[in-house]
């Protein structure tokens, strides 16, 4: 055999060693990779599931990772709504802030038109001291224009006791609003803070606390209305009133009775049990007594 076949012999070995080698490399890899994917599922299997429903869609997944999600969708949904409420917050702060200006600013048109309209009163009750045949006698030019300062005066009077009208029946509103609103305030409270509370227990309240002297005039009302705390004062007094009440109703406790005292025979000294009424231990005493009352004799 010649050089070049002997060399080409071996080129074959080599290449047929390395073919088997990278085929059992393949195979040994492809079984890891059938080994971890058996492990993974096997995992997957082990773990606890649970279903959970995101916007409508069910679906499920490891209850770590469930947990997870719905944790952070709470944490999402509480944002969310806090950032609702401080919006909502803002807009009734910005609403009351409006109306307290708009109040600030009726009140002071208010005391503008007052001062104005008590200016033409005066004016007008000037003019009306004024003798017009001789003031038309002496200047007919000066009392014309006299009379028509009188007719602007008095349109410009309507005027002004109109707004000052309007602005009354602003104040009278707001504050029957206010109130309105103070007495639903105060309803939501004692609602809340005094336990079983309806418009009757209101009632006995009432009573108890006139029954106390308290005057329930409309000033002390609006009192309560701006201060519900005093209900719930109120509320705790009457009820220890009644507890006190059934305290001293509560009929006394019956005597004992009292055990009657042994009689003693007649031939048993005063003050001695009769021997035959005594127990084994108290007879042998009495009669050990006994004996030794008749040595000593």
């Amino acid at each position: 055999m010649s050089d070049m076949e002997q060399s080409a012999d071996v080129q074959n070995s080599d290449a047929e060693v390395a073919d088997s080698s990278n085929e059992s490399e393949q195979v040994i890899g492809n079984e890891t990779d059938q080994s971890s994917d058996a492990d993974s599922a096997e995992q997957s299997t082990d773990e606890e599931m649970e279903e959970i429903e995101v916007d409508g869609v069910k679906f499920d997944m490891p209850k770590a990772q469930a947990e997870k999600l719905k944790a952070e969708r709470m944490m999402h949904a509480d944002y969310t709504r806090k950032t609702q409420e401080a919006a909502e917050m803002r807009k009734a702060i910005e609403a009351e802030r409006e109306q307290y200006q708009q109040r600030v600013a009726a009140d002071q048109q208010d005391f503008t038109d007052r001062a104005k309209l008590h200016q033409i009163n005066e004016t007008l009750q000037q003019y009306g001291q004024v003798d017009w045949q001789a003031a038309y006698d002496q200047d007919p030019i000066a009392a014309g224009k006299a009379q028509a300062q009188i007719q602007q005066l008095t349109n410009e009077r309507s005027r002004l006791e109109g707004s000052i009208a309007q602005n009354q029946q602003r104040r009278a509103l707001d504050e029957q609003q206010s109130t309105a609103k103070q007495v639903q305030d105060a309803e939501a409270y004692v609602a809340r803070e005094i336990p079983g509370w309806t418009e009757q227990r209101g009632e006995e309240i009432k009573k108890f606390a006139a029954a106390q002297g308290f005057d329930l005039n409309p000033e002390t009302a609006r009192m309560l209305i701006k201060n519900p705390a005093l209900f719930k004062i109120m509320h705790k007094a009457a009820l220890f009133d009644q507890l006190e009440k059934k305290q001293v109703a509560k009929p006394a406790a019956p005597a004992v009775p009292v055990k009657p005292v042994t009689r003693i025979g007649a031939k048993s000294p005063s003050g001695q049990v009769d021997p035959n009424k005594m127990s084994a231990d108290q007879w042998r005493e009495w009669r050990e007594q006994e004996l030794a009352k008749k040595h000593k004799r």
